[in-house]
């Protein structure tokens, strides 16, 4: 195996400037903080005296000077690790203004540097002790992103610059004179009542199995990509792509879905399957159907295809399938770092994630199956990171003799609206395309009123198996 001897990065100039300004004028010391931390510092006096800086900073303020530093350091007893000749010659070097921010970036660009060849020799040793591919990559995965967000530079605006900004999005609705703001779903209800889906949203469609959680998701990612003509991308964890194609052939040309399974096809349905096939091949959906995905894969993934093919938005089937970055000591650890993982997606590539939820057992130890905020299975993360949570709810499913107003109709329960309100929308179930539709003229009523569960809830409640 190859050795090296490389030099680890620093720019040690730059360290005495940042670690100057701060002794020079202590009202530099949130400008730096900002952006720098202890670690980020390469020798060791410069690492011990920052520590000691931002100490005295907390305790005192910007109230302090050379002075009071060296009576600190004193009586710390460390007045042999840091001279005090070196903090005159600090202030001598100090940088301010631009020089200042530059030194700032300098050090924060050689420390990440560092922690990259850090990563680099701790691969190089995992290759030679334990050639496994698959963990190694996801180790590198995680440790890259992890680098990524250590190195970002801290950023503000004035409220005055982003009131500015909203109101030209406000202005820009206006004009175009439209209801729906966001990507719609293909339910004119239900985007009327959310205004749509919105970049940097995580929305989470909710249901217990059977209930159509997935015909729902394929039933929005198609209108976006057919009608609006928006490229989307779709992480089908639990079917294969070949099984989620022909839900999609069914619900396009309106052959049952069993019968498509089954072969039993006759030359008028061929011609619709085969016109369906074409209209599929017309629009921009990427399927991703890699099992077990981990959080990581799923943002490389996101963010390639953002960039090579546009996406604009991101459908996720479903939610407690990933894996998170690491392992965690229990369940609801690692759902709620799922969770965060899909909400700083959306928020880190402006688009809408839409994952799919499933809902533990306690809906059917109810008499009132209706879904509740609380039966959302680890639900405390899920909650409090989505922007728009949606239950799925057929009445007809729980009974042995519906009554005719619930016959083939579902419910769309809203029940959290970050910027809007809660509610339920009623639309058309066809059991034999597994297949969601807006309700016709005539119909039951749209849309009703939803109270959301306001009841506590503990870990114990849930029902955690799978």
């Amino acid at each position: 195996m190859m050795s090296f001897d490389l030099e680890p990065p620093h720019d040690e100039l730059a360290e005495r400037a940042v670690l100057g300004a701060i002794i020079a004028d202590p009202e530099s010391m949130p400008t730096v903080l900002e952006n720098l931390r202890e670690e980020d510092f390469y020798f060791e006096t410069h690492r011990l005296l920052f520590s000691l800086l931002y100490k005295l900073w907390e305790d005192k303020g910007k109230d302090w000077d050379d002075i009071v530093l060296r009576e600190y350091i004193e009586k710390r007893g460390l007045k042999g690790k840091i001279d005090f000749s070196l903090i005159y010659a600090l202030v001598e070097e100090a940088a301010t203004g631009s020089l200042l921010e530059e030194a700032i970036r300098s050090v924060k660009e050689k420390s990440g540097l560092r922690r990259l060849m850090d990563l680099s020799l701790h691969v190089l040793k995992g290759i030679r002790e334990e050639p496994d591919l698959t963990n190694l990559l996801e180790f590198l995965n995680a440790k890259i992103i992890e680098i990524s967000e250590k190195q970002l530079i801290s950023q503000y605006w004035h409220i005055r610059e982003v009131a500015k900004e909203v109101i030209e999005v406000i202005e820009k609705h206006r004009r175009q004179e439209k209801l729906i703001t966001g990507r719609p779903t293909g339910f004119l209800d239900l985007d009327t009542l959310t205004t749509g889906f919105h970049p940097s949203d995580l929305v989470i469609v909710a249901a217990r199995p059977g209930m159509g959680k997935s015909s729902f998701m394929l039933s929005m990612a198609l209108h976006i990509a057919i009608e609006e003509r928006l490229p989307v991308a779709i992480y089908s964890l639990e079917m294969s792509k070949e099984q989620l194609v022909m839900r999609a052939l069914s619900m396009l040309s309106g052959v049952p879905l069993q019968n498509i399974r089954r072969g039993f096809i006759n030359e008028e349905d061929r011609n619709k399957l085969i016109s369906a096939a074409l209209e599929l091949s017309r629009c921009d959906v990427y399927i991703d159907d890699t099992p077990s995905l981990s959080t990581t894969d799923l943002r490389i993934k996101t963010r390639k295809l953002k960039k090579e093919k546009g996406i604009e938005a991101v459908f996720v089937d479903y939610l407690q399938l990933l894996r998170p970055p690491t392992r965690r000591a229990s369940r609801q650890e690692e759902v709620a770092e799922i969770s965060r993982n899909l909400k700083a997606l959306a928020k880190e590539l402006t688009l809408p994630v839409v994952a799919l939820a499933q809902l533990s057992r306690q809906v059917e130890h109810r008499s009132d199956k209706r879904p509740q905020m609380a039966d959302l299975r680890e639900s405390g993360q899920i909650e409090q990171d989505a922007d728009l949570i949606i239950f799925i709810h057929r009445p007809e499913y729980y009974k042995k003799n519906p009554s005719p107003e619930e016959q083939g109709i579902a419910e769309i329960i809203v029940a959290k609206q970050r910027q809007g309100p809660t509610g339920i929308v009623k639309v058309a179930f066809i059991k034999d395309t597994a297949s969601f539709k807006p309700l016709m003229a005539g119909g039951p009523s749209l849309v009703e009123s939803y109270e959301p569960d306001v009841e506590d809830f503990s870990e114990e409640d849930f029902d955690l198996d799978f």
